[in-house]
């Protein structure tokens, strides 16, 4: 994870799946979470929200940026003369200091020193339709010649791949935001629904997503797709452009139908879950489950999207659906049980709650979070649920200190980590 700051702009946060590396209740009891869902719960058509071109998007800001902001802006820092999103957080002090954080129309995160700002009011209302075609209009100019815009009902893709690429990754993202409905639904997260459309950036090549990541990632020709926190983008490439390997290599651009066959073959699971990853982050903190801004405690933010990453074999879209019940991971599983044998879990465990990224053992750290995530999901999911709601509801941009992170996470699990480990390592061994 990588951080980086501008004037204008929040910590660049990058939550990378590099090729997949990211990888107490007694344990007799039923496991929780395969209990039926209730007759209450709502059903995805029915949580569904008028997305129509008419609907007035309302309740924004306008922030008027002073000129002597605008004339002593740094080199490639983004400033514009006016901004206009959704209010974040309101820091500024009586003095003039202080800062004004706001989501932009186009989902930018935006972080405003009040020194900077001219004025704030409301800004004026206007339908989805119209934000649509701004923010298509905006991508275009962005990307420039050869990139076309396909949209869905919560998603912008911009592509330069074959429209069958295309079709296949808004068939993937929607399948995917429903079946996150259906877990809210099913832990009891009321979460808010998202009117502004989520973009989604697809090149054709390796190669080009390589040169347009390595602008806001470490390790950009290791992986297949990133979401950035900063810009609400996910990003990734065309995995079925290309076939074969080195001189041998050939590409090709297929129909929807035959990039469907070609990704559903299991060969190519591997790279297919770094974008089912990568898009779980963005709906997660898109919805309000955990928050761009921070806090959040990362080990549930990427337990939840390994929890997400493994295919169920029943949807059409190339084995990749949603139900309430979730498979193993059979690979972070395979890696958990190769490093709880060689490690103290009962450290591994606390250190894991305490961080706030990732450092030293990747492969350790998000296998551990898996295997927790998914022993807390099967077997103390209501506590799961509020621990992950209490964070989510903590002020945004809150120091969130190791300590805090221990007595959260103490607060609804215990503070008996043996015990907890004990029926983690039980738990796992029966999987």
């Amino acid at each position: 994870m990588k951080r980086a700051t501008s004037t204008l702009g929040t910590a660049a946060i990058i939550l990378t799946l590099s090729a997949t590396l990211l990888c107490s209740a007694q344990e007799q009891e039923k496991d929780a979470s395969d209990a039926p869902e209730t007759p209450s719960a709502r059903s995805v058509k029915s949580a569904r929200v008028d997305r129509s071109d008419d609907v007035p998007i309302v309740g924004r800001k306008r922030v008027a940026i002073k000129q002597s902001a605008l004339d002593e802006s740094e080199e490639g820092v983004r400033l514009e003369r006016e901004i206009i999103g959704r209010e974040i957080a309101d820091y500024r002090t009586p003095s003039g200091g202080g800062k004004y954080a706001i989501e932009d129309e186009y989902g930018f995160l935006r972080t405003i020193p009040a020194a900077a700002i001219k004025s704030i009011d409301d800004a004026p209302d206007a339908t989805l339709g119209e934000l649509r075609e701004a923010c298509k209009k905006r991508l275009l100019a962005e990307f420039g010649e050869g990139f076309s815009v396909k949209t869905t009902d919560r998603y912008l893709f911009v592509y330069n791949s074959s429209d069958g690429y295309a079709e296949w990754c808004a068939r993937l993202f929607d399948n995917l935001a429903d079946g996150f409905q259906r877990y809210a639904d099913k832990n009891g997260f009321d979460l808010k629904e998202r009117l502004e459309p989520m973009t989604v950036v697809v090149f054709a090549a390796k190669s080009e997503f390589v040169r347009y990541a390595s602008n806001e990632t470490p390790g950009a020709d290791q992986i297949a797709a990133y979401y950035n926190l900063e810009t609400n983008r996910v990003v990734l490439y065309d995995l079925s452009e290309t076939e074969g390997t080195g001189a041998a290599a050939t590409r090709r651009r297929r129909t929807f139908q035959e990039t469907k066959e070609y990704l559903s073959r299991p060969n190519a699971a591997f790279n297919v879950a770094t974008i089912v990853h990568e898009a779980t982050h963005q709906v997660a903190y898109n919805r309000g489950l955990f928050q761009r801004t921070g806090p959040f405690a990362l080990w549930t933010a990427e337990g939840l999207s390994l929890l997400f990453e493994t295919p169920n074999g029943k949807a059409s879209q190339g084995g990749w659906g949603y139900r309430s019940v979730f498979p193993v991971n059979e690979r972070q599983l395979a890696i958990f049980r190769e490093v709880a044998s060689r490690t103290s879990q009962k450290d591994a465990l606390r250190d894991l709650i305490r961080q706030d990224k990732f450092m030293v053992d990747l492969r350790a750290s998000y296998a551990t979070s898996w295997a927790l995530f998914h022993y807390l999901y099967k077997k103390r999911p209501k506590e799961l649920a509020e621990y992950m709601r209490e964070i989510a509801n903590k002020p945004p941009f809150t120091v969130y200190s190791p300590e805090d992170r221990i007595a959260d996470f103490e607060k609804y699990f215990g503070n008996d980590w043996e015990k907890l480990t004990e029926n983690l390592l039980k738990f796992v061994k029966r999987l």
